[in-house]
Protein backbone atom coordinates (compact mmCIF):
# COMPACT_ATOMS: atom_id res chain seq x y z
CA UNK A 1 0.00 0.00 0.00
CA UNK A 2 1.44 3.37 -0.97
CA UNK A 3 1.05 6.64 0.87
CA UNK A 4 -0.03 9.77 -0.94
CA UNK A 5 1.91 12.79 0.27
CA UNK A 6 0.85 16.37 -0.13
CA UNK A 7 2.75 18.31 -2.76
CA UNK A 8 5.43 20.69 -1.52
CA UNK A 9 4.79 24.44 -1.60
CA UNK A 10 7.22 24.72 -4.51
CA UNK A 11 5.35 22.02 -6.41
CA UNK A 12 2.05 23.73 -5.59
CA UNK A 13 3.33 27.03 -6.97
CA UNK A 14 4.54 25.32 -10.14
CA UNK A 15 1.16 23.64 -10.62
CA UNK A 16 -0.71 26.92 -10.12
CA UNK A 17 1.63 28.69 -12.56
CA UNK A 18 1.10 26.03 -15.21
CA UNK A 19 -2.66 26.04 -14.67
CA UNK A 20 -2.69 29.81 -15.18
CA UNK A 21 -0.79 29.53 -18.47
CA UNK A 22 -2.81 26.50 -19.55
CA UNK A 23 -5.97 28.52 -19.02
CA UNK A 24 -4.79 30.85 -21.78
CA UNK A 25 -4.50 27.85 -24.13
CA UNK A 26 -7.97 26.69 -23.07
CA UNK A 27 -9.42 30.15 -23.78
CA UNK A 28 -7.81 30.11 -27.22
CA UNK A 29 -9.15 26.66 -28.09
CA UNK A 30 -12.60 27.48 -26.77
CA UNK A 31 -12.91 30.68 -28.79
CA UNK A 32 -11.47 29.39 -32.05
CA UNK A 33 -13.27 26.03 -32.07
CA UNK A 34 -16.62 27.68 -31.33
CA UNK A 35 -16.15 29.86 -34.40
CA UNK A 36 -14.67 27.15 -36.65
CA UNK A 37 -17.10 24.42 -35.67
CA UNK A 38 -20.26 26.38 -34.91
CA UNK A 39 -20.57 29.66 -36.79
CA UNK A 40 -18.53 29.10 -39.94
CA UNK A 41 -20.49 26.02 -41.16
CA UNK A 42 -23.77 27.91 -40.75
CA UNK A 43 -22.34 30.97 -42.50
CA UNK A 44 -21.07 28.75 -45.31
CA UNK A 45 -24.46 27.06 -45.63
CA UNK A 46 -26.18 30.44 -45.88
CA UNK A 47 -23.71 31.25 -48.62
CA UNK A 48 -24.83 28.22 -50.60
CA UNK A 49 -22.30 25.55 -49.58
CA UNK A 50 -23.86 22.17 -50.51
CA UNK A 51 -24.32 19.33 -47.97
CA UNK A 52 -21.19 17.56 -49.16
CA UNK A 53 -19.18 20.71 -48.39
CA UNK A 54 -20.60 20.77 -44.88
CA UNK A 55 -19.64 17.11 -44.55
CA UNK A 56 -16.04 17.89 -45.55
CA UNK A 57 -15.89 20.61 -42.88
CA UNK A 58 -17.34 18.21 -40.32
CA UNK A 59 -14.79 15.57 -41.35
CA UNK A 60 -11.85 17.99 -40.95
CA UNK A 61 -11.26 17.24 -37.23
CA UNK A 62 -11.12 13.53 -38.03
CA UNK A 63 -8.75 14.05 -40.93
CA UNK A 64 -6.54 15.88 -38.44
CA UNK A 65 -6.87 13.05 -35.94
CA UNK A 66 -6.04 10.46 -38.58
CA UNK A 67 -2.92 12.31 -39.67
CA UNK A 68 -1.85 12.96 -36.07
CA UNK A 69 -0.52 9.40 -36.06
CA UNK A 70 2.51 11.06 -37.70
CA UNK A 71 2.84 13.61 -34.88
CA UNK A 72 5.66 11.50 -33.43
CA UNK A 73 7.72 12.35 -36.50
CA UNK A 74 6.63 15.86 -37.47
CA UNK A 75 4.64 17.09 -34.45
CA UNK A 76 5.96 19.13 -31.52
CA UNK A 77 8.43 17.49 -29.12
CA UNK A 78 9.13 20.56 -26.99
CA UNK A 79 7.03 23.25 -25.35
CA UNK A 80 8.15 25.89 -27.85
CA UNK A 81 6.94 23.87 -30.82
CA UNK A 82 3.66 23.11 -29.07
CA UNK A 83 3.07 26.78 -28.30
CA UNK A 84 3.86 27.92 -31.83
CA UNK A 85 1.50 25.29 -33.23
CA UNK A 86 -1.35 26.56 -31.04
CA UNK A 87 -0.69 30.17 -32.11
CA UNK A 88 -0.54 29.19 -35.77
CA UNK A 89 -3.83 27.33 -35.54
CA UNK A 90 -5.59 30.41 -34.21
CA UNK A 91 -4.12 32.62 -36.93
CA UNK A 92 -5.45 30.26 -39.60
CA UNK A 93 -8.90 31.67 -38.80
CA UNK A 94 -7.71 35.04 -40.06
CA UNK A 95 -7.03 33.44 -43.43
CA UNK A 96 -10.47 31.80 -43.34
CA UNK A 97 -12.07 35.20 -42.70
CA UNK A 98 -10.40 36.65 -45.78
CA UNK A 99 -11.01 33.65 -48.05
CA UNK A 100 -12.85 34.74 -51.22
CA UNK A 101 -14.79 31.51 -51.80
CA UNK A 102 -16.26 28.50 -50.03
CA UNK A 103 -13.57 26.09 -51.23
CA UNK A 104 -10.83 28.11 -49.52
CA UNK A 105 -12.95 28.33 -46.37
CA UNK A 106 -13.19 24.55 -46.27
CA UNK A 107 -9.41 24.29 -46.82
CA UNK A 108 -8.75 26.77 -44.02
CA UNK A 109 -10.93 24.84 -41.59
CA UNK A 110 -9.03 21.66 -42.48
CA UNK A 111 -5.71 23.41 -41.74
CA UNK A 112 -7.06 24.73 -38.43
CA UNK A 113 -8.10 21.23 -37.37
CA UNK A 114 -4.71 19.81 -38.35
CA UNK A 115 -3.01 22.28 -36.00
CA UNK A 116 -5.32 21.23 -33.18
CA UNK A 117 -4.84 17.51 -33.77
CA UNK A 118 -1.05 17.56 -34.08
CA UNK A 119 -0.79 19.29 -30.69
CA UNK A 120 -2.96 16.73 -28.91
CA UNK A 121 -0.37 13.95 -28.27
CA UNK A 122 2.15 16.37 -26.78
CA UNK A 123 -0.58 18.03 -24.72
CA UNK A 124 -1.51 14.66 -23.21
CA UNK A 125 2.13 14.01 -22.30
CA UNK A 126 2.79 17.39 -20.76
CA UNK A 127 -0.40 17.23 -18.67
CA UNK A 128 0.92 13.99 -17.20
CA UNK A 129 4.27 15.63 -16.44
CA UNK A 130 2.90 18.91 -15.05
CA UNK A 131 -0.02 17.80 -12.87
CA UNK A 132 0.07 15.22 -10.06
CA UNK A 133 -2.24 12.25 -10.61
CA UNK A 134 -4.39 12.96 -7.56
CA UNK A 135 -5.49 16.35 -8.93
CA UNK A 136 -5.14 15.88 -12.68
CA UNK A 137 -8.81 15.18 -13.29
CA UNK A 138 -9.86 18.35 -11.49
CA UNK A 139 -7.27 20.42 -13.36
CA UNK A 140 -8.47 19.08 -16.71
CA UNK A 141 -12.00 19.84 -15.53
CA UNK A 142 -11.03 23.44 -14.75
CA UNK A 143 -9.42 23.80 -18.17
CA UNK A 144 -12.52 22.32 -19.78
CA UNK A 145 -14.71 24.77 -17.88
CA UNK A 146 -12.63 27.69 -19.14
CA UNK A 147 -12.74 26.36 -22.69
CA UNK A 148 -16.52 25.95 -22.52
CA UNK A 149 -17.15 29.36 -20.98
CA UNK A 150 -15.04 31.01 -23.65
CA UNK A 151 -16.86 29.06 -26.35
CA UNK A 152 -20.20 30.28 -25.00
CA UNK A 153 -19.20 33.93 -24.73
CA UNK A 154 -17.27 33.84 -27.99
CA UNK A 155 -20.11 32.24 -29.96
CA UNK A 156 -22.54 34.95 -28.91
CA UNK A 157 -20.10 37.84 -29.28
CA UNK A 158 -18.67 36.74 -32.62
CA UNK A 159 -22.15 35.88 -33.93
CA UNK A 160 -23.45 39.34 -33.03
CA UNK A 161 -20.39 41.00 -34.53
CA UNK A 162 -20.85 38.98 -37.72
CA UNK A 163 -24.48 40.11 -37.96
CA UNK A 164 -23.64 43.79 -37.40
CA UNK A 165 -20.11 44.38 -38.70
CA UNK A 166 -19.66 41.53 -41.15
CA UNK A 167 -18.22 38.03 -41.07
CA UNK A 168 -14.62 38.95 -42.09
CA UNK A 169 -14.18 41.41 -39.22
CA UNK A 170 -15.71 39.09 -36.61
CA UNK A 171 -13.75 35.97 -37.60
CA UNK A 172 -10.50 37.93 -37.96
CA UNK A 173 -10.94 39.30 -34.45
CA UNK A 174 -11.53 35.78 -33.13
CA UNK A 175 -8.33 34.58 -34.80
CA UNK A 176 -6.15 37.33 -33.34
CA UNK A 177 -7.63 36.94 -29.86
CA UNK A 178 -7.12 33.19 -30.02
CA UNK A 179 -3.47 33.67 -30.99
CA UNK A 180 -2.93 36.08 -28.10
CA UNK A 181 -4.40 33.62 -25.58
CA UNK A 182 -2.35 30.74 -27.02
CA UNK A 183 0.92 32.51 -26.27
CA UNK A 184 0.59 31.15 -22.72
CA UNK A 185 1.59 27.71 -24.01
CA UNK A 186 5.15 28.98 -24.55
CA UNK A 187 5.61 29.34 -20.79
CA UNK A 188 4.53 25.86 -19.68
CA UNK A 189 7.09 23.91 -17.64
CA UNK A 190 7.05 20.17 -16.85
CA UNK A 191 7.74 18.97 -13.30
CA UNK A 192 9.74 16.00 -14.59
CA UNK A 193 12.05 15.45 -17.58
CA UNK A 194 10.31 14.95 -20.92
CA UNK A 195 12.77 13.47 -23.40
CA UNK A 196 11.73 13.56 -27.02
CA UNK A 197 9.57 10.52 -27.88
CA UNK A 198 9.42 9.88 -31.58
CA UNK A 199 7.13 7.21 -32.97
CA UNK A 200 5.77 6.07 -36.28
CA UNK A 201 2.09 5.71 -37.12
CA UNK A 202 2.39 1.93 -36.69
CA UNK A 203 4.06 2.32 -33.29
CA UNK A 204 1.32 4.71 -32.18
CA UNK A 205 -1.40 2.17 -32.95
CA UNK A 206 0.63 -0.68 -31.41
CA UNK A 207 1.12 1.31 -28.19
CA UNK A 208 -2.60 1.91 -27.92
CA UNK A 209 -3.68 -1.65 -28.69
CA UNK A 210 -1.17 -3.18 -26.26
CA UNK A 211 -3.81 -2.60 -23.56
CA UNK A 212 -6.85 -4.94 -23.72
CA UNK A 213 -9.02 -2.34 -22.03
CA UNK A 214 -8.07 0.37 -24.50
CA UNK A 215 -8.88 -2.01 -27.35
CA UNK A 216 -12.39 -2.42 -25.92
CA UNK A 217 -12.77 1.33 -25.58
CA UNK A 218 -11.69 1.87 -29.19
CA UNK A 219 -14.43 -0.57 -30.24
CA UNK A 220 -17.04 1.26 -28.16
CA UNK A 221 -15.92 4.66 -29.39
CA UNK A 222 -15.82 3.44 -32.97
CA UNK A 223 -19.51 2.56 -32.85
CA UNK A 224 -20.74 5.44 -30.70
CA UNK A 225 -18.65 8.05 -32.47
CA UNK A 226 -19.70 6.87 -35.93
CA UNK A 227 -23.32 7.72 -35.17
CA UNK A 228 -22.67 11.03 -33.47
CA UNK A 229 -20.15 12.18 -36.08
CA UNK A 230 -22.39 11.23 -39.00
CA UNK A 231 -25.19 13.26 -37.42
CA UNK A 232 -23.13 16.40 -36.77
CA UNK A 233 -23.02 17.92 -40.29
CA UNK A 234 -26.78 17.45 -40.52
CA UNK A 235 -27.25 19.94 -37.67
CA UNK A 236 -26.56 22.88 -39.98
CA UNK A 237 -29.23 21.63 -42.39
CA UNK A 238 -31.73 21.34 -39.53
CA UNK A 239 -30.81 24.85 -38.35
CA UNK A 240 -31.12 26.47 -41.78
CA UNK A 241 -33.45 24.32 -43.89
CA UNK A 242 -35.97 23.03 -41.36
CA UNK A 243 -35.99 25.66 -38.58
CA UNK A 244 -34.65 28.75 -40.44
CA UNK A 245 -32.57 29.86 -37.45
CA UNK A 246 -30.64 33.14 -37.47
CA UNK A 247 -26.97 33.44 -36.54
CA UNK A 248 -28.14 34.74 -33.19
CA UNK A 249 -30.15 31.55 -32.67
CA UNK A 250 -27.12 29.47 -33.60
CA UNK A 251 -25.15 31.47 -31.06
CA UNK A 252 -27.81 30.63 -28.46
CA UNK A 253 -27.33 26.93 -29.22
CA UNK A 254 -23.59 27.34 -28.82
CA UNK A 255 -24.16 29.04 -25.46
CA UNK A 256 -26.39 26.16 -24.32
CA UNK A 257 -23.77 23.62 -25.41
CA UNK A 258 -20.92 25.48 -23.77
CA UNK A 259 -22.87 26.12 -20.57
CA UNK A 260 -23.78 22.45 -20.22
CA UNK A 261 -20.19 21.47 -20.97
CA UNK A 262 -18.94 23.90 -18.33
CA UNK A 263 -21.23 22.47 -15.65
CA UNK A 264 -20.36 18.91 -16.66
CA UNK A 265 -16.64 19.65 -16.42
CA UNK A 266 -17.22 21.17 -12.97
CA UNK A 267 -18.40 17.87 -11.58
CA UNK A 268 -16.76 15.49 -14.03
CA UNK A 269 -13.17 16.18 -13.00
CA UNK A 270 -13.90 15.20 -9.39
CA UNK A 271 -15.85 12.15 -10.60
CA UNK A 272 -12.84 10.88 -12.56
CA UNK A 273 -10.48 11.44 -9.62
CA UNK A 274 -12.78 9.62 -7.19
CA UNK A 275 -14.82 7.08 -9.16
CA UNK A 276 -12.76 6.44 -12.29
CA UNK A 277 -13.10 7.25 -15.94
CA UNK A 278 -15.85 4.72 -16.67
CA UNK A 279 -18.63 6.85 -15.17
CA UNK A 280 -17.71 9.77 -17.42
CA UNK A 281 -17.52 7.66 -20.57
CA UNK A 282 -20.89 6.03 -19.93
CA UNK A 283 -22.61 9.29 -19.07
CA UNK A 284 -21.07 11.01 -22.09
CA UNK A 285 -22.22 8.27 -24.47
CA UNK A 286 -25.76 8.28 -23.07
CA UNK A 287 -26.18 12.03 -23.45
CA UNK A 288 -24.58 11.97 -26.90
CA UNK A 289 -27.16 9.49 -28.16
CA UNK A 290 -29.91 11.59 -26.57
CA UNK A 291 -28.63 14.68 -28.38
CA UNK A 292 -28.86 12.97 -31.78
CA UNK A 293 -32.41 11.84 -31.01
CA UNK A 294 -33.47 15.38 -30.08
CA UNK A 295 -32.04 16.87 -33.28
CA UNK A 296 -33.79 14.20 -35.35
CA UNK A 297 -37.24 15.19 -34.09
CA UNK A 298 -36.68 18.87 -33.28
CA UNK A 299 -39.71 20.97 -34.34
CA UNK A 300 -38.41 24.23 -32.88
CA UNK A 301 -35.50 26.02 -31.23
CA UNK A 302 -36.47 24.75 -27.77
CA UNK A 303 -35.80 21.10 -28.63
CA UNK A 304 -32.56 22.10 -30.33
CA UNK A 305 -31.50 23.75 -27.08
CA UNK A 306 -32.18 20.48 -25.25
CA UNK A 307 -30.06 18.70 -27.86
CA UNK A 308 -27.30 21.27 -27.36
CA UNK A 309 -27.35 20.76 -23.58
CA UNK A 310 -27.16 16.97 -23.97
CA UNK A 311 -24.33 17.39 -26.46
CA UNK A 312 -22.42 19.61 -24.05
CA UNK A 313 -22.65 17.08 -21.24
CA UNK A 314 -21.52 14.38 -23.67
CA UNK A 315 -18.50 16.40 -24.77
CA UNK A 316 -17.22 16.86 -21.23
CA UNK A 317 -17.86 13.26 -20.24
CA UNK A 318 -16.07 11.81 -23.23
CA UNK A 319 -13.11 14.19 -22.95
CA UNK A 320 -12.52 13.49 -19.26
CA UNK A 321 -13.13 9.78 -19.70
CA UNK A 322 -10.68 9.39 -22.57
CA UNK A 323 -7.95 11.34 -20.77
CA UNK A 324 -8.59 9.21 -17.69
CA UNK A 325 -8.35 6.00 -19.67
CA UNK A 326 -5.04 7.07 -21.18
CA UNK A 327 -3.59 7.92 -17.78
CA UNK A 328 -4.86 4.65 -16.30
CA UNK A 329 -3.58 2.31 -18.98
CA UNK A 330 -0.37 3.86 -20.35
CA UNK A 331 2.96 5.01 -18.94
CA UNK A 332 3.84 8.69 -19.16
CA UNK A 333 6.51 8.12 -21.81
CA UNK A 334 4.07 6.23 -24.03
CA UNK A 335 1.03 8.40 -23.42
CA UNK A 336 1.55 10.71 -26.38
CA UNK A 337 1.99 7.75 -28.72
CA UNK A 338 -1.13 6.06 -27.35
CA UNK A 339 -3.12 9.28 -27.76
CA UNK A 340 -1.91 9.60 -31.35
CA UNK A 341 -2.96 6.00 -31.96
CA UNK A 342 -6.39 6.67 -30.49
CA UNK A 343 -6.81 9.81 -32.58
CA UNK A 344 -5.71 7.99 -35.72
CA UNK A 345 -8.10 5.04 -35.35
CA UNK A 346 -11.07 7.18 -34.35
CA UNK A 347 -10.13 9.73 -37.01
CA UNK A 348 -10.33 7.14 -39.76
CA UNK A 349 -13.81 6.22 -38.58
CA UNK A 350 -14.75 9.88 -38.34
CA UNK A 351 -13.72 10.61 -41.91
CA UNK A 352 -16.05 7.95 -43.26
CA UNK A 353 -18.90 8.67 -40.85
CA UNK A 354 -18.89 12.44 -41.38
CA UNK A 355 -19.37 11.98 -45.10
CA UNK A 356 -21.85 9.09 -45.03
CA UNK A 357 -25.09 10.66 -43.83
CA UNK A 358 -24.64 13.94 -45.74
CA UNK A 359 -23.78 12.08 -48.93
CA UNK A 360 -26.94 9.98 -48.56
CA UNK A 361 -29.02 13.13 -48.08
CA UNK A 362 -27.45 14.92 -51.04
CA UNK A 363 -27.97 11.85 -53.24
CA UNK A 364 -31.65 11.85 -52.31
CA UNK A 365 -31.54 8.38 -50.71
CA UNK A 366 -32.98 9.62 -47.41
CA UNK A 367 -34.21 12.88 -45.93
CA UNK A 368 -32.47 14.62 -43.03
CA UNK A 369 -34.77 13.19 -40.35
CA UNK A 370 -34.35 9.61 -41.56
CA UNK A 371 -30.58 10.05 -41.77
CA UNK A 372 -30.46 11.29 -38.17
CA UNK A 373 -32.54 8.35 -36.96
CA UNK A 374 -30.21 5.96 -38.76
CA UNK A 375 -27.28 7.64 -37.00
CA UNK A 376 -28.85 6.62 -33.69
CA UNK A 377 -28.27 2.94 -34.42
CA UNK A 378 -24.45 2.82 -34.15
CA UNK A 379 -24.50 5.46 -31.41
CA UNK A 380 -26.76 3.29 -29.29
CA UNK A 381 -24.68 0.17 -29.99
CA UNK A 382 -21.58 2.03 -28.84
CA UNK A 383 -23.36 3.06 -25.65
CA UNK A 384 -24.23 -0.58 -24.98
CA UNK A 385 -20.59 -1.58 -25.41
CA UNK A 386 -19.50 1.17 -23.00
CA UNK A 387 -22.00 -0.29 -20.53
CA UNK A 388 -20.34 -3.72 -20.95
CA UNK A 389 -23.59 -5.34 -22.04
CA UNK A 390 -23.48 -8.64 -23.99
CA UNK A 391 -23.65 -6.79 -27.30
CA UNK A 392 -19.84 -6.64 -27.03
CA UNK A 393 -19.62 -10.35 -27.91
CA UNK A 394 -21.58 -9.98 -31.13
CA UNK A 395 -19.82 -6.80 -32.24
CA UNK A 396 -16.39 -8.29 -31.53
CA UNK A 397 -17.18 -11.44 -33.50
CA UNK A 398 -18.42 -9.34 -36.42
CA UNK A 399 -15.07 -7.57 -36.46
CA UNK A 400 -13.30 -10.94 -36.53
CA UNK A 401 -11.66 -10.72 -33.14
CA UNK A 402 -13.56 -13.59 -31.59
CA UNK A 403 -14.32 -14.26 -27.95
CA UNK A 404 -14.80 -11.91 -25.07
CA UNK A 405 -12.20 -10.83 -22.60
CA UNK A 406 -13.34 -11.27 -19.05
CA UNK A 407 -13.88 -7.99 -17.21
CA UNK A 408 -12.21 -9.56 -14.19
CA UNK A 409 -8.97 -9.92 -16.13
CA UNK A 410 -9.38 -6.84 -18.26
CA UNK A 411 -9.65 -4.06 -15.69
CA UNK A 412 -13.44 -3.86 -15.91
CA UNK A 413 -14.87 -0.39 -16.27
CA UNK A 414 -16.54 -0.69 -12.90
CA UNK A 415 -13.23 -0.26 -11.06
CA UNK A 416 -11.91 2.91 -9.45
CA UNK A 417 -9.54 3.80 -12.29
CA UNK A 418 -7.89 6.86 -10.81
CA UNK A 419 -5.93 9.28 -12.97
CA UNK A 420 -2.54 8.06 -11.74
CA UNK A 421 0.87 9.41 -12.61
CA UNK A 422 1.04 6.67 -15.16
CA UNK A 423 2.71 3.28 -15.08
CA UNK A 424 1.03 0.87 -17.44
CA UNK A 425 -1.34 -1.49 -15.66
CA UNK A 426 -3.07 -3.16 -18.57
Amino acid sequence: MSTVTAPSPATGRAVRRNVGLDLGVALSIGLTTSVAGGLIPTIARQGGLPPIGLAVMAAAPYLGNLLSAFAGRVGPQRVRGYGLLRVTGALVLVAVALAPNALLIVGGICAFQLCLAFGSPFQTRIWGAMYPGEVRGRVIGILGMARSATAAIGAVAIGLLADRLGVPFAVTLAGFLGAAFALGALGLRAARPMPARTFSAREAVATLTASPRLRRLVLAQGLYGAGVIAAFPLNAMVNVDRLHLSLGDVGTLAVATAGATLVAYTFGGAVVDRLGYAACLRTGAAFGALSVACVAIAPNLGVMILAAIAGGISTAGMDLGIQGAMARHTSLVDRGAAMAGWNSLTGLRGLVAAMAASAAVQAGLVDVTTALLLCLVPATLGLLVYLDLPVTDAVTRLRGRGGRTSPATDDALDGRDALDAGTATA
